[in-house]
């Protein structure tokens, strides 16, 4: 008779301790561990032991933690009925330890683990059966969880030949197969945790399901789809069942016998519904069940023993690399479903600091904004960990694409056989586990790790290689090692699991140098980084992609007085120094970010870092400013079949583990800063662009429009000029000809000079001036050329930079705002009698949520800001934030 194959959990009931004598107290006393999974600072956290890392300098005083070893203990009891029957095996499974561990079961050691991105399991049958104890007897489970720090540095000790080096963040890191930002970045404090991060349980079976594979072919007319599915199975069983679904509904159903460990079978799906990036389509997903049964010859009655979900979408993706029409180089995009698309979005790093506090809560919200702000594509930063299947789930509803490095990040790892070997067994595991994901749209090797060994052969005489050499034992023995994997093993391993999603080496990669802007992906860090070029350098720096670019910002001062210990008399008017102010800047992890944050600040606006609204309104500012910069001018880089210049742009980066000054577009606590929206605007469908261009006593001025919907649109546009300081209409342009945007691309609209007498009386300054560019539709232009507002399609106001040059009137008062209420939702309706920049509006609560804010406003517009938790029939005061003639400006203001 088959038995059905039964999970037991191993939750509840832990205790952990100290494995020697440290702040913790004595080390022979137990404390009660939290549910799993859990980690060390999250269970010291919840007794109380150490005070909350991410609050004040509290960081420092909890470094002891990672520098222990420390002992979890369950004990627990198995049924008989899982002891006793000969045909069925009993595993301890552990889904995750973080990470050098020496587990023991009933005094016997079972395993040692050293990498955090491994699965383990144990069969402990003979063992549980051997020791003939009645069915309450006790056994005893303790993990042992080893210093990470001491164990890297004999691992390193180990291997004295290989050059261990990186720009970032110590070495010992490299001998760790560790998420690499518990070391500490740029934007993580270091925070050095262990713990069973993932589930423990125990899994009875006779014969049990080790994976179920679903490859997808997609015709070439898209009317018919093939499917290959894989079932592997351990133990004994008869035959399978493999059921296919879409939208709940039964659409092939059929019956395999089951042929050693692995059985495969073809199924045709015709007419099938396509999985889409939102922007191109729907997300359709089918779900593919397989259930084992035990129809052998001496079975007496049929059982189901196990049974398999896997949700998949049929799709084709592809990495266009390949000659440019004209230019140099190679293109580099990705085409879905034959349809080329250019990817906006943003890097991914870990929810938290402690990994184990994601939820699937917060992955949806985490995903949801990004999708809220216009992206399609998160890339999954090398330094972090294989995210959960949550993550992968969220963006396969959502149709988000995924560009999913392999954990290595910024360093010269090491390839000897030990290494190799639990490297290429993390690599297996996971992309067995998601491979049926239909978001995850690349595998890369690395992150900035060709960078590394380029600046370490360029300033230090490290890391010499032949970039051409590809024997593997040569590889080893050279100064990259580590290109065993980037070149070689990961490619072998991709095309043997995922023969259908592209690989990429690393990123950056490509081209005769790994940041080549001509070839391959690039991280753009000659603005903020290396050089410190001006945001407005960003259309001279484009790539073929770019995977890395951004400026550094200070999170909502809600979020920034969690920096503060709770004794400090913190508010956000007092007057202080806040690029030197003591937790300010321990909450900046980025070296010489504060300097930075000054350094743009200064260089292009009347900066405030004496004020801490200020400091946060103009860091937050300066970021959105280079944004915008840089996303308006890349899309325009995408100019259709041949001439995909710029294929896509991710900016550094879309989240954050803790509060703290950083790149991202939100902070910890999903507030979002100026450059949230700014994403979101500068990566709508329709867009429309303006550049200046000063050649001697004229301006030039260019205008283009990007639609990347996939439906031409017939076009005007009008080009408006305004005085910055009173308000004064200059200039304007109307284009009523219809203009086609093709589907897909940009379009270049034209240029016009311009004299400095616009209005025939006077002589102004090119920086006195501003432009506004509207894109409306076709043959909807009203008497006189005036343009209705129902009419525009896209909008972008134009200052002169840097705006510290630029002469704002002075004068409050200058705008008025208005709730209104309507079916279709709550409204702000702004207006202005002069040109303002970046007006903030801030309730301060965070049940407010606003569908835009930070715009620029012109005169003769009313400006439509849509908010939700706003109610109206009362007076409602709002604080509202701009860049005015001496600096930021805030004032309270009525709204009715």
């Amino acid at each position: 008779m088959g038995i059905a194959k039964e999970r037991l959990p191993l939750t509840d009931g832990w205790k952990y301790k100290a494995g020697e004598q440290s702040e913790a107290g004595d080390s022979s006393v137990w404390h009660n561990a939290q549910p799993l999974p859990t980690s060390i600072h999250l269970d010291l956290l919840a007794n109380h032991t150490i005070p909350d890392p991410f609050v004040g300098k509290n960081e420092e005083l909890v470094q002891w933690v990672g520098d222990k070893t420390w002992i979890y203990e369950k004990q627990f009891t198995i049924p008989e009925r899982l002891r006793s029957n000969p045909g069925q095996q009993v595993d301890l499974v552990f889904e995750g330890l973080d990470t050098f561990t020496t587990v023991i079961l009933d005094n016997v050691k079972i395993l040692e683990t050293e990498n955090m991105f491994v699965s383990h399991r144990v069969n402990i049958t003979d063992q549980i059966r051997s020791t003939k104890t009645p069915d309450k007897e006790m056994h005893t489970l303790q993990i042992i969880f080893h210093n990470a720090k001491q164990m890297a540095t004999e691992e390193m000790e180990r291997h004295a030949e290989h050059s261990w080096f990186s720009f970032h963040f110590g070495n010992k890191r490299l001998a760790a197969r560790k998420a690499q930002y518990h070391f500490g970045w740029d934007w993580s404090p270091v925070l050095t945790d262990c713990g069973p991060w993932k589930p423990i349980f125990l899994e009875a079976y006779q014969a049990r399901l080790t994976d179920l594979s679903i490859r997808t072919s997609l015709d070439s007319d898209q009317q018919g789809a093939g499917l290959e599915i894989s079932v592997e199975v351990e133990g004994k069983a008869g035959y399978a069942r493999i059921d296919i679904e879409q939208d709940g509904v039964k659409i092939e159903s059929c019956i395999i016998t089951l042929c050693g460990e692995r059985t495969t079978t073809t199924r045709r799906i015709r007419n099938p519904k396509l999985w889409w990036p939102w922007t191109l389509g729907e997300q359709n997903l089918y779900t593919v069940k397989c259930t084992i049964f035990n129809r052998l010859e001496d079975a007496t009655e049929e059982l189901e023993l196990d049974s398999m979900n896997k949700r998949f979408g049929i799709r084709k993706i592809e990495l266009i690399h390949q000659p440019l029409r004209q230019g140099e180089g190679n293109s580099f995009f990705f085409r879905v479903n034959d349809v080329p698309i250019f990817v906006a979005g943003s890097n991914w790093v870990p929810l938290d600091s402690f990994v184990c506090r994601a939820t699937t809560a917060k992955y949806r919200n985490w995903i949801q904004l990004a999708k809220d702000t216009n992206q399609v594509m998160i890339r999954i930063w090398g330094g972090g960990i294989y995210e959960h299947d949550d993550f992968f789930d969220i963006c396969d509803e959502l149709g988000l694409l995924v560009w999913h490095d392999f954990m290595f990040a910024c360093g010269i790892y090491p390839a000897h056989s030990s290494f190799e070997s639990s490297v290429m067994t993390e690599a297996r595991q996971n992309i067995v586990r998601l491979r049926h994901h239909p978001s995850i749209a690349l595998w890369c090797g690395n992150n900035e790790d060709y960078a590394i060994a380029h600046l370490a052969r360029e300033h230090v005489g490290k890391a010499e290689y032949d970039p051409g050499e590809m024997n593997p034992d040569k590889i080893r023995q050279s100064g990259f090692p580590a290109r065993l994997f980037y070149e070689v093993r990961f490619p072998e391993v991709c095309k043997e699991l995922i023969p259908d999603t592209p690989y990429w080496p690393g990123s950056p990669f490509g081209g005769s140098f790994c940041n080549d802007m001509t070839d391959g992906d690039i991280h753009q860090w000659y603005v903020w980084h290396l050089d410190k070029r001006p945001y407005q350098d960003y259309p001279q720096l484009g790539g073929r992609m770019v995977t890395e670019f951004g400026l550094q910002s200070i999170p909502h001062w809600k979020t920034v007085k969690q920096y503060y210990p709770a004794d400090y008399a913190f508010s956000p008017d007092a007057s202080q120094n806040c690029t030197t102010e003591e937790y300010m800047t321990w909450h900046n992890k980025g070296h010489g970010g504060p300097e930075n944050i000054l350094k743009y600040g200064v260089d292009n606006i009347p900066f405030d870092e004496h004020s801490l609204r200020g400091y946060i309104y103009c860091s937050q500012l300066i970021q959105s400013e280079g944004i915008s910069t840089a996303f308006r001018a890349w899309r325009r880089q995408w100019r259709g079949p041949g001439q995909e210049y710029c294929g896509g742009a991710l900016l550094w980066q879309l989240n954050d583990c803790w509060p703290v000054s950083s790149w991202s577009i939100a902070d910890s606590n999903l507030r979002p800063k100026l450059a949230y929206w700014t994403f979101k605007r500068e990566n709508q469908p329709i867009t429309a662009g303006l550049s200046r261009r000063v050649n001697g006593g004229l301006l030039e001025l260019e205008a283009w429009a990007c639609n990347m919907t996939m439906q031409p649109v017939s076009v005007g546009y009008q080009i408006h000029a305004w005085h910055v300081k009173t308000g004064k209409s200059l200039w304007t342009q109307t284009v009523s000809t219809r203009i086609q945007l093709e589907p897909n691309r940009s379009t270049e609209l034209g240029s016009t000079q311009l004299r400095s007498d616009l209005d025939g009386e006077r002589q102004f300054h090119w920086n006195e001036m501003t432009f506004a560019i509207y894109l409306f539709t076709v043959p909807e232009v009203s008497v006189g050329g005036a343009i209705g507002r129902k009419n525009d399609i896209a909008r972008f106001v134009n200052f002169h930079e840097p705006l510290k040059e630029v002469p704002f009137a002075m004068d409050e008062g200058q705008m008025t705002a208005k709730l209104i209420e309507e079916k279709t939702g709550s409204y702000i309706e702004l207006s202005a009698s002069v040109p303002m920049k970046c007006v903030y509006l801030d309730y301060e609560d965070d049940a407010i949520e606003w569908d835009d804010n930070g715009v620029d406003l012109v005169p003769e517009e009313t400006t439509r800001v849509r908010v939700s938790g706003l109610t109206a029939g009362r007076e409602i005061k709002l604080r509202v934030y701009w860049l005015g003639a001496t600096g930021w400006q805030s004032q309270m203001l009525d709204v009715y």
